[in-house]
């Protein structure tokens, strides 16, 4: 037992020995300077770059073994001139010598000065770095273990780091293949005691500019790290990031943006976790969460998003937007937004949508069930919306024939745009207001797929009636393709034309009409000018304002009889009892040939056409006389009673014009009084032949 004893103490002590000896000739008579060529030489055999190290090496063995560089360069590939590759002022690396022993790395404090980073992509768009990196990515491009997410975290786990400082380091990429150039910074970073199973501060800071996009800021980094290698996981406490910057790529010019979270990753189970995110830019505060799992297979992310309410006018000023004009200044006032969120490889989905603006409130889902077809899919409702307040005051509005022009020249679509569309949902509003128009209880289903887009089926009430239809729009070809089916029922037309046009109604009565159509063009005049079609239509118990038939044959009647025309009495107005007809509809010019107006007063028919495209009209309207003009400003038997008496309907859909046609007035009554003069003379020479037929008839009987 004492002799082995003996032989261990021997042996420590010969150990120890070696160990003095060695650190003392280290100290005393090994100089790493001596070498600093030798170390030249095989960077140069390894990459062919030079590795010039003009400041002195410093060497610690003991209790350290550590090394220190200053004013170390490394030499640019071949071809991409004479700027070092990389330059450092200053580097301090050791670690301590005895837990190397046990396999256990303890690392003093890591100093990085004055690292300068030059990255170039030459004309051919080869980087000066590849001849560097391709041998190294081979091992890990081929190695399985390298495929494992937490073997770099296992490899940490002996590893224990006082702290990292690295200061006034620059990092430029300058792309002469694309001709931009970034640069970062003055970068700094700074850590605290790095040790596995204990948390630690750390910062990062850089200042970032760029050509293209321009761009110019500063980001700033903070947070509390916490590291456990044993289970794979990186935690991320109080993570605070920053960024002030300004330039053409950021709206507005300018961004300054903060973001906090936690931040928890677990790289073997594949998981992370963001809690308490919060976002705050532009005058908007965003928070929310998110989970993802499979991180390393098929990422799949869930979460929630909570915009809290905004002002949408500043934050479009914020972003250089030009707040439009709109008829109520009130609007575009507030504006929030809450979801939850699913989102994956494969599709993106929001569920549980609240999204205010002002007084409207939209609720459902939407998203892209299948990303690679962009397949969108949504079922949305809102519950109320004057789609008025929005658009520019009448003052600004264009006038109407600049405003067609306008739209035709804006409103061009493109058919390719169409053909991609891959979309199907349904929308729900309980209340809109558009063009003056009050529509309720609306309900939409769309369906866009190979370059066909179907809204169908529509329906509505609106003004006491209901609207059911069908649109579909074919993009297939060069040019666009519309059809409609719509129909609408017992809807009062006086209310409706009042609220639309702004102006007192012209026409009013319960309507139901009729439409099938179609038309081809890329903008809306277009399908205008090729409308074609037929549609019905039939009003009941109504009146056409404006026009008064009725006076209109008392000034017949006066003209007929060489008088003047008697003054307007009665309302401004022709009452009926049912108004019906069809229209034919042919490259955009309506025609109607079976106008029926009917009342216990007169029988109107009618006949014309109306050009959609310069919404000229030229109508002929015959009436004739069926009862007494009393109640429509008369007192008197009418001796026009059968006589059809016609009137001209001309102008503009704005403007229309009404007129006595005069000379079919005279002309027809013309034709009467020849007509009714033959009559008068048939009826005579009748007359006289049936009395000598029946004297002659009647004698014959008394002879019997």
């Amino acid at each position: 037992m004492k002799s082995t004893i003996r032989i261990l103490t021997i042996a420590l002590g010969g150990l120890l020995l070696l160990l003095v000896l060695v650190t003392a000739y280290l100290f005393l008579v090994f100089d790493p300077n001596d070498y600093r060529d030798r170390v030249g030489e095989q960077v140069r055999a390894q990459t062919g770059r030079e590795l010039i190290i003009e400041g002195d090496i410093g060497l610690s063995v003991f209790p350290w073994l550590g090394v220190r560089l200053e004013n170390a360069s490394l030499g640019n590939a071949a071809g991409f001139g004479e700027q070092p590759f990389a330059r450092v002022a200053q580097v301090e690396a050791r670690a301590r010598l005895t837990p190397l022993f046990r396999g256990e790395v303890e690392v003093d404090r890591i100093v990085l000065g004055g690292l300068e980073l030059n990255l170039e992509r030459n004309a051919d768009g080869r980087g000066n770095w590849e001849d560097l990196t391709a041998e190294a990515d081979k091992p890990a491009r081929e190695s399985p273990a390298s495929k494992e997410p937490g073997e770099a975290m296992r490899a940490i786990a002996s590893v224990a780091v006082s702290g990292i400082e690295i200061e006034s380091a620059r990092v430029s990429l300058d792309d002469r293949q694309s001709g931009l150039r970034y640069e970062v910074h003055d970068l700094g970073l700074r850590s605290g005691e790095i040790r596995a199973g204990s948390r630690f501060p750390l910062e990062l800071g850089f200042d970032v500019n760029s050509t293209a996009p321009e761009l110019s800021g500063r980001l700033d980094l903070s947070g509390q790290v916490l590291l456990e290698p044993d289970r794979s996981r990186v935690n991320v406490e109080k993570l605070e990031l920053r960024f002030a910057g300004r330039g053409a790529a950021l709206p507005g010019g300018k961004a300054d943006v903060q973001l906090g979270a936690d931040v928890d990753l677990d790289l073997a189970a594949g998981l992370a976790e963001i809690s308490a995110l919060s976002l705050r830019t532009l005058g908007v505060d965003v928070s929310g969460r998110i989970q993802g799992r499979d991180l390393f297979a098929e990422p799949r992310f869930e979460g929630s998003v909570d915009v809290a309410e905004f002002k949408p006018r500043e934050l479009m000023q914020a972003i250089g937007v030009d707040v439009p004009k709109t008829a109520d200044p009130a609007v575009l006032a507030r504006a929030s937004l809450k979801a939850t969120f699913e989102a994956g490889t494969r599709s993106a989905m929001f569920k549980g949508i609240e999204m205010r603006l002002d007084d409207s409130r939209v609720t459902g889902e939407a998203g892209l069930t299948d990303l690679a077809r962009q397949a969108v899919r949504f079922d949305l409702g809102l519950d109320a919306i004057n789609i008025d307040r929005y658009l520019p005051p009448r003052a600004d509005s264009p006038a109407p024939a600049a405003a067609s022009t306008a739209a035709a020249a804006a409103g061009e679509t493109d058919p390719s745009g169409l053909r991609v569309l891959n979309l199907e949902g349904k929308l729900r509003i309980g209340q809109l207001i558009a063009s003056g128009l009050t529509v309720s209880d609306i309900e939409i289903t769309a369906r866009a797929a190979d370059g066909v887009l179907r809204v169908a089926p529509i329906g509505a009430s609106l003004y006491q009636g209901r609207y059911a239809g069908n649109v579909s729009l074919d993009a297939r070809g060069r040019t666009m393709r519309m059809s409609a089916d719509e129909s609408l029922s017992g809807i009062q037309i006086g209310p409706l034309l009042r609220d639309l046009t702004g102006e007192s109604e012209r026409l009013t009565g319960s309507a139901h009409l009729r439409a099938k159509l179609q038309a081809t063009g890329n903008d809306a005049d277009a399908m205008k000018r090729s409308l074609g079609g037929n549609a019905e239509f039939r009003f009941a118990d109504g009146a056409v304002k404006g026009v008064n038939i009725a006076q209109y044959l008392r000034e017949a009647q006066a003209r007929l009889r060489g008088q003047p025309a008697p003054a307007a009495s009665g309302p401004n107005q022709t009452d009926f009892t049912e108004l019906s007809g069809t229209l034919q509809i042919a490259n955009g010019v309506v025609r109607n040939d079976d106008l029926k107006a009917n009342s216990p007063l007169l029988r109107v028919a009618g006949n014309g056409s109306a050009d959609l495209g310069s919404e000229r009209i030229d109508y002929r309207i015959r009436a004739s006389l069926v009862g007494t003009l009393e109640g429509q400003g008369g007192a008197e038997r009418d001796a026009l009673r059968g006589v059809t008496v016609p009137i001209k309907v001309s102008g503009t859909f704005d403007k229309p014009s009404y007129a006595l046609d005069v000379e079919t007035l005279v002309a027809e009554n013309v034709k009467q009084q020849v007509r009714e003069r033959v009559e008068e003379k048939v009826q005579e020479q009748l007359k006289g032949s049936t009395q000598d037929s029946l004297r002659k008839g009647l004698e014959g009987l008394l002879r019997r």
